[in-house]
């Protein structure tokens, strides 16, 4: 029964993407498109292998192929330089003690301190 239905998933994913690419798409190309039909085809193929059915799997096999041959190459790799950041300046040690020392500032008494009752 899962068998059945794996297939059953293969090949309704496979026409509701062709009908996505066919409404959405340009030129029938949707991004990945390719990359995808070229994945479940293959799925397809090997349950139809592990299945004894020889011939269909080469056909789905060669479907799958030509797929995999329309998909778009990778971009080219850009022509950059590698940038590096200035070199920093280098360490300085800084003695920030001051020599003469500072009085604490007094805190102020509240008025609602001085009030306490007991």
């Amino acid at each position: 029964m899962t068998l059945v239905l794996a297939h059953a998933l293969l090949v309704l994913d496979i026409l509701s993407i062709k009908l996505f690419v066919r409404l959405f798409g340009r030129d029938g190309e949707l991004l990945d498109s390719h990359l995808f039909f070229y994945h479940r085809y293959t799925e397809l193929s090997d349950y139809h292998r592990a299945r004894g059915r020889m011939k269909k799997a080469d056909r789905l096999e060669a479907i799958a192929e030509a797929y995999y041959q329309a998909a778009p190459d990778d971009d080219p790799p850009r022509k950059t330089a590698a940038m590096a950041m200035p070199v920093p300046r280098p360490y300085v040690k800084t003695n920030a003690v001051g020599t003469t020392p500072v009085k604490a500032a007094r805190r102020a008494r509240r008025s609602d301190e001085a009030e306490v009752t007991h």
